[in-house]
């Protein structure tokens, strides 16, 4: 039994070793780029961070891909990696536009790749969760029907908000609010010259047309009383970049609709959960809590940047959400690292080959923080393995060990 331990934990602190290795080569290399090629932005502390532990994520991701013991429950992961991986994608942006090392000279490139990596990113955190939760409410389905299912419903979802910029990459500059700022920026600017240093909403909008849009086409002119209370809403976007935020709001609230999404199917599986009680994977359950508030607060920061209308205030914001994203992302990091550990180990590949083999006579694996609310909360002598289930609740085998580490 002590060989047995001594053997999993060498093999364990190897793997480790190996994620660390790899993760430091990895934001070397990134330093690197950053240090030696063109580029446009600097990336602010809070942002590097959010950026090296989602690398890290992605990467013990892969790792337990391959750890895995089942392979029905390998896709999870690796579609979960991809998520977070795709930061090695959002790490180029600074790397496209004018001034920058990929397509310099084209105006727009910052932009297309901004918007692009913002929607791929989206879409494999709304895939991952999603098929997280079809995993375990599909458990005897096979794989490919389990991916064929999630790529059609978050396909079809993307596909309806996200659906303008992919058939128009110059969508978010064709909108009415952008279409309404140039106007009123325009006219603004010509008063200014004209010696008027702070013009009215009353005179910008004698100086300039508005009109009435409808599915993203003009069909009407504003009244006068309706062009002032529309000249009002965008005065505060005309001073520096303020306007940007008017541009990517689409993108904003397409954001917002795809973690509505993420979490809805969240709840979905925490209550077939409650319903049902199947014997999870180690560690699932609390990963897919631990992206409840993930989605939740990505929801709440794209509100923020919608009703910002300011760019400093943006900037605060953004700043605000990279931070309590941070804590989350590190939560996130602790159960990939214990999931990580528990595959690689002969207790663990027994109980998720076990969960394959013989599911209906096996418990659901208590780990440590399932026996630290054990303790401190409930009672630990009327429970065994499975936890909330007392021991005359039936007589199914606990063919797991408890995991006391």
């Amino acid at each position: 039994m002590l060989y047995s331990l001594c053997v999993t934990s060498m093999k364990t602190m190897k793997t480790y070793k190996q994620v660390l290795l790899v993760w430091l080569g990895v934001l070397a290399a990134m330093e690197a780029c950053w240090i030696l090629l063109p580029h446009r932005d600097m990336l602010s502390v809070a942002v590097v961070s959010v950026y090296a532990i989602r690398l890290l994520i992605g990467i013990v991701g892969l790792f337990i891909y391959y750890s895995e013991p089942r392979d029905t429950r390998k896709p999870l992961f690796f579609f979960a990696s991809l998520y977070f991986l795709a930061v090695l994608l959002e790490f180029l942006v600074p790397f496209i536009g004018k001034g920058a090392l990929l397509f310099p000279g084209e105006e727009y490139a910052s932009h297309y790749a901004v918007q692009y990596s913002y929607a791929l990113s989206f879409f494999l955190l709304a895939f991952s969760v999603i098929y997280i939760v079809l995993d375990s409410l599909f458990g005897k389905f096979k794989s490919s029907q389990k991916f064929a299912f999630t790529a059609l419903l978050v396909g079809g979802v993307f596909a309806l908000y996200y659906h303008p910029l992919l058939t128009n990459p110059d969508y978010l500059y064709e909108t009415q609010d952008v279409q309404d700022w140039a106007a009123v920026n325009y006219a603004n600017n010509a008063l200014i010259k004209e010696g008027i240093e702070s013009p009215t909403a009353a005179e910008i909008a004698a100086n300039t047309n508005l009109y009435i849009w409808q599915d993203g086409k003009r069909v009407g002119t504003l009244l006068e009383s309706e062009k002032i209370r529309r000249v009002k809403e965008l005065l505060p976007y005309l001073g520096g970049y303020s306007y940007t935020m008017l541009i990517y709001k689409p993108l904003y609230m397409n954001t917002i609709y795809m973690n509505v999404l993420c979490v809805v199917f969240i709840f979905l599986f925490f209550g077939y959960q409650y319903k049902n009680d199947p014997p999870q994977g180690a560690y699932i359950e609390k990963i897919v809590f631990l992206f409840l508030p993930y989605c939740s607060l990505e929801i709440l920061h794209q509100y923020a940047y919608i009703k910002s209308v300011q760019f400093s205030m943006l900037n605060d914001v953004a700043m605000i959400g990279y931070y309590l994203s941070l804590v989350n992302l590190l939560g996130l990091l602790v159960m990939f690292a214990l999931r990580l550990r528990f595959v690689t180990s002969v207790k663990g590949e027994f109980y998720e080959r076990e969960l394959v083999s013989d599911s209906e006579h096996i418990s659901r694996w208590r780990d440590a923080f399932d026996n630290l609310i054990v303790r401190h909360f409930l009672n630990p002598q009327t429970l065994h393995g499975r936890l909330f289930a007392s021991r005359t609740a039936g007589t199914e085998t606990n063919v797991a060990p408890k995991d006391h580490s």
